[in-house]
C-alpha cells in the first residue's frame, strides 16, 4: 500500500539569517554603543543566534523533518554569499518550505518554495506581504508555538495531496445512494492534489477469494474476544475481514491509501448476500489504522474526512443527519471506530452486532459517551468540492439498532433546522470528529484554497 497520508513528514530548510556589518559607522538606520557595532561583536552576535535559533529548532513538530540548518549572514551589501546559496539550493527538490529565523534572507524569493518567517517583528511580516504580494506563498510565526500550528497547516496540505483513493463503483453519474456527490474528481486533484481512482467494485471478488481463512482468523478472533456481546454469526464474520483484506490488497496493487466503495449497488448485486458480508467493518478497522476510508463513494465526505482526520490526528465517524428538533440532530451509519479520542489513546469498548436480520455483516456498536469531549465537528463538502459545511455540537447519547445502520448519535446543537437547510447545497453525509476544530479549519481553508461555510 501507498505509505499512509498521516506517516507523511513535511521537508523544512531551517535558514538563519543575519546582518553582520564590516565595521563600524551610526546613521539613520543604525545607532548603538560602539563596543557592539564592530565586525567582531556582531559576528559573535550571529554566532549566539545561531545557536540559540538550533535551541528553538529542538521544539519543532513531530510532523516536520529538518534539515542541517543554514548560518545564512550577509553584509551591509544585503547580498547573500554564493557558498551559502550552495547549501540552500542542495536537496532543494526535497523541500516542502524554508523556515526564516532571525533575519530575512535576500532574494530567497526567486525559488518560488513556501516560506514560513518564524520572527515576532516588522522583518517578518515585511517579508511575508512581499512575498505573498508576488505570488510565493508565505507565513509568519509569531513564536515556536505558532510555527508549530501554521506547520501543522501545512503537513495537512502536503497529507491531502499524498492521499490517492481507491474507490470501488458501479460507474453510475449519480450514484443512486448520493447524487449530491463529486462527481469529477479531477476537481480534487487539480484543487488539492488528492487523486481518485476508480474501479468496477466487482474487481474485489477475486482478491476476496485469495484471502485464506488462516488469513482472516487471527483479525476476526481478536475483535470478537474484545467485544463485550457478540450478535453476529462468527463464522459468516470471517468474510468481512476478507473483504478489508483484500480491499487492503488493492490498495497495494494500485499503490492507494484511502478506500471507498459502492454501497446501494454492491448490495443489489447480491454478493454480500451470497458471500455473507458488508463493507462496514473495513470502513471501521483502516479509519483506525489512518486510513480514509468512506462509505458509498461519497467523495465530499472522505474529503472532508481526510482533513478532518489529518488535522484532528483521530478517526472519524460519517453518517446519515437526521433533524429531530431545532435542537437536536441524529447521525447514524455502521462505522464507528474505537480510536476516537485519537491515535495512540485507548480504543473505546464495544459490541459486535450484525448489519443484516440473518446474522451476517459486522458493525461495530459504540457509545461515544466513552469520548474525553461531548463536543463534535460535522463537516461536509459541497458538490463542487470547493465549500465545506462545519457545524458544531455536543453527543448527548448514543442508541443502537438490532439491524441496518446503527450506532445512532443524538447531538445537541442551535438551530438544527438552519443547518438541515443548508446541508440543501452540500449533501447528506456528515463526517464527525471529536473535538472543536472550527478555527483549524478556517485557518486551513485559506491555506488550502476552500470556502467555509458554518452552519
Amino acid at each position: 500500500m501507498k505509505q499512509k497520508a498521516m506517516d507523511t513528514k513535511l521537508i523544512v530548510r531551517p535558514i538563519v539569517g543575519c546582518l553582520t556589518h564590516s565595521h563600524f559607522w551610526e546613521g539613520p538606520c543604525r545607532a548603538g554603543r560602539r563596543e557592539d557595532m564592530t565586525n567582531e561583536a556582531e559576528a559573535k552576535a550571529a554566532d549566539a543566534a545561531f545557536a540559540a535559533a538550533l535551541e528553538t529548532l529542538r521544539q519543532v513538530s513531530d510532523k516536520v523533518e529538518l534539515l542541517p540548518a543554514i548560518d545564512a549572514r550577509y553584509d551591509e551589501k544585503f547580498a547573500v554569499p554564493g557558498h551559502v546559496w550552495e547549501q540552500i539550493e542542495e536537496d532543494i527538490d526535497k523541500v516542502d518550505f524554508f523556515l526564516c529565523m532571525n533575519w530575512r534572507i535576500p532574494r530567497l524569493e526567486r525559488y518560488r518554495k513556501p516560506v514560513v518567517i518564524l520572527q515576532n517583528g516588522n522583518e517578518g511580516i515585511d517579508f511575508a506581504a512581499y512575498c505573498n504580494d508576488i505570488g510565493v506563498e508565505a507565513h509568519v510565526a509569531m513564536n515556536i508555538q505558532d510555527f508549530n500550528e501554521t506547520a501543522r497547516l501545512l503537513w495537512v496540505k502536503k497529507a491531502v495531496r499524498n492521499t490517492r483513493a481507491l474507490v470501488l463503483t458501479a460507474g453510475g453519474q449519480p450514484t443512486f445512494g448520493i447524487q449530491s456527490l463529486i462527481r469529477d474528481p479531477e476537481i480534487l486533484r487539480q484543487k488539492y492534489g488528492f487523486e481518485v481512482i476508480k474501479l468496477p467494485f466487482r474487481d474485489i471478488i477475486p482478491y476476496m477469494d485469495k484471502i485464506t481463512d488462516e488469513e482472516a482468523k487471527p483479525i476476526a478472533e481478536q475483535i470478537i474476544n474484545g467485544s463485550k456481546e457478540t450478535k453476529v454469526n462468527t463464522d459468516w464474520f470471517l468474510n468481512d475481514i476478507k473483504y478489508y483484506l483484500a480491499a487492503k490488497k488493492m490498495m497495494d496493487v494500485y499503490d492507494c491509501n484511502a478506500f471507498s466503495t459502492a454501497c446501494h449497488e454492491l448490495c443489489t448485486s447480491e454478493i454480500p448476500q451470497e458471500r455473507k458480508f458488508t463493507p462496514c467493518m473495513c470502513h471501521s478497522l483502516m479509519k483506525d489504522e489512518g486510513i480514509p476510508s468512506g462509505c458509498e463513494e461519497d467523495l465530499n465526505a472522505l474529503t472532508a474526512m481526510c482533513i478532518m482526520q489529518y488535522l484532528a490526528d483521530r478517526p472519524a465517524f460519517m453518517g446519515n443527519p437526521n433533524y429531530e428538533t431545532d435542537e437536536l440532530l441524529r447521525l447514524h451509519h455502521a462505522v464507528p471506530a474505537l480510536c476516537m479520542n485519537g491515535y495512540g489513546t485507548r480504543p473505546l469498548d464495544y459490541k459486535l452486532w450484525a448489519f443484516t436480520g440473518q446474522g451476517f455483516g459486522g458493525k461495530l456498536q459504540v457509545d461515544f459517551a466513552q469520548n474525553h469531549a461531548n463536543t463534535v465537528t460535522l463537516g461536509r463538502f459541497n458538490p463542487a468540492g470547493n465549500t465545506i459545511c462545519l457545524k458544531t455540537g455536543e453527543v448527548i447519547r448514543s442508541e443502537y439498532d438490532s439491524v441496518y445502520c446503527s450506532p445512532y448519535y443524538f447531538i445537541q446543537m442551535d438551530d438544527a433546522r438552519t443547518y438541515m437547510h443548508n446541508l440543501a447545497r452540500f449533501g447528506h453525509h456528515q463526517v464527525l470528529i471529536f473535538g472543536d476544530y472550527t478555527k483549524q479549519i478556517k485557518a486551513l481553508s485559506k491555506i488550502m484554497g476552500f470556502q467555509v461555510l458554518e452552519g
